[in-house]
């Protein structure tokens, strides 16, 4: 039995024909330039956070500086989600008109859209996925590597991107080797994490596996240079030898002004609801057009954008070379979730990605420059803005990084440690965050430590 596209679709939508028979409600647009108080931008550009905060409904009991681990939806997300939901619940089979017809104006491929377009890259070339880890699975179970080839990561990354990276070289045979990028965090240099990384390339490094902000030192490495490096060992390898990079972006992504579709990397690997504020359970893999073909799906892809993974299951045959959308992963999201995701891209640009950068720069730059004073206080993360991002890794003498999370809790501040054998604290101001919180937890910091 073979299907072609139409009469694919003309299966699909037997069962919503009711639904796509309605007149088309236009799809949503949320539009967050201003706030019941007024705009957020001012007629000069200039950002007022204080309307930005409003967006958010965090308590106003606590001092919220750990927003980096999950973030509360902000207004506009909010009632992005509310919307859809409310489509879902009043007639489930919406979904399928929304999926497969032009009647719902197309809302799953306006999410990827609006990521490619915040990142610089195509739709086409972003795999949808729920978090950074299913992003980082779904790249390493996929690659193509040879049992006589490695995969090279660092000490530094976090245990979802070793861990798929362990995973996946027990299925394949593969070797793996680490390397660290620094000594002392605090003390890391730009052009020694290029030459150390590029030392470490040999001719069987199939692949190398980096994290652009580590959540463990807050140290943020230098993507464009490392890719760099990369593309010279690559030159004069046949394809299936070539050298990918996969990168864990998920604490730059959403915090730095960067187009990170232009950075050189293979592949990226991000989770949406972190610094982009976008909803809870959202994510994706972004992968260079020429460099899907390397990676071979995992787990069924539900995409709508495809019809060739469900016409070879149908015909039994191959699949034809990788697509982004034959490697997301298939089942059951929570759509209005999904579907909210442009609301929040939206956000961010009606605020200005380089206001937010800029905003996350100088808040952290701020608590770096004062944690350095404090004496008995160590700062783990560099304060050269060019090599940290919205994440700064502390200690307190004499105190368990736990210990320092808990004290400042028993102060209504929020913060927390570190998930690695050598544990930090952790302090990382957002866009929601104001230069008096900095000082006041500073204060708390500087009293802790006397």
């Amino acid at each position: 039995m073979s299907l072609n596209r139409r009469e694919l679709l003309t299966v699909i939508a037997t069962g919503f024909a009711a639904a796509a028979a309605r007149p088309a409600e236009s799809s949503q647009r949320i539009a967050p330039l201003s706030t019941a108080s007024g705009p957020i931008r001012a007629a000069n550009g200039d950002v007022d956070w204080r309307l930005v905060r409003e967006l958010f409904p965090l308590s106003h009991d606590w001092m919220h500086l750990a927003s980096f681990l999950l973030v509360s939806h902000p207004k506009p997300v909010t009632e992005a989600i509310a919307h859809f939901r409310q489509k879902i619940d009043l007639d489930p089979l919406w979904i399928e008109a929304a999926a497969f017809s032009d009647t719902e104006g197309r809302p799953f491929a306006a999410i990827k859209r609006a990521l490619a377009d915040y990142i610089g890259g195509q739709p086409a070339e972003i795999c949808l996925t729920s978090n950074t880890t299913t992003a980082l699975a779904m790249a390493y179970h996929g690659l193509r590597i040879r049992t006589n080839q490695e995969i090279l990561t660092t000490e530094h990354d976090h245990y979802s991107h070793h861990e798929s990276i362990r995973f996946a070289a027990a299925r394949s045979g593969c070797g793996v080797r680490y390397v660290a990028l620094y000594d002392r965090p605090a003390d890391a240099r730009a052009q020694e994490i290029v030459d150390r990384l590029s030392r470490a390339i040999t001719s069987r490094t199939r692949a190398v596996g980096v994290t652009w902000v580590h959540s463990s030192t807050g140290v943020k490495i230098p993507i464009a240079p490392i890719a760099d490096a990369i593309a010279r060992a690559n030159r004069g390898r046949a394809p299936a030898d070539r050298c990918l990079l996969i990168v864990d972006g998920v604490h730059g992504f959403g915090n730095q002004d960067v187009d990170v579709a232009k950075t050189g990397c293979d592949f990226f690997a991000t989770g949406t609801h972190k610094w982009l504020f976008a909803p809870r359970g959202t994510g994706f893999l972004w992968g260079r057009t020429d460099a899907w073909p390397d990676l071979r799906p995992t787990i069924p892809t539900f995409d709508p954008d495809v019809p060739q993974p469900w016409t070879a299951w149908m015909d039994r045959t191959a699949l034809p070379p990788t697509q982004a959308a034959f490697v997301s992963p298939g089942g059951f999201p929570a759509f209005e979730h999904l579907l909210a995701i442009p609301a929040a891209v939206e956000l961010h640009n009606a605020i200005g990605r380089d206001h937010i950068a800029t905003r996350i720069r100088d808040l952290n730059t701020t608590f770096r420059e004062g944690a350095a004073k404090i004496n008995g206080v160590t700062l783990h993360t560099p304060r050269d803005p060019d090599l940290s991002g919205g994440i700064s890794c502390f200690e307190v003498v004499g105190l368990k990084a736990d210990e320092v999370a808990r004290r400042l809790e028993e102060k209504k501040i929020r913060t927390n440690s570190s998930p690695y054998k050598v544990s930090y604290a952790r302090v990382a101001a957002g866009v929601m965050n104001f230069p008096e919180e900095i000082d006041r937890v500073l204060r708390e910091i500087r009293a802790m430590a006397g």
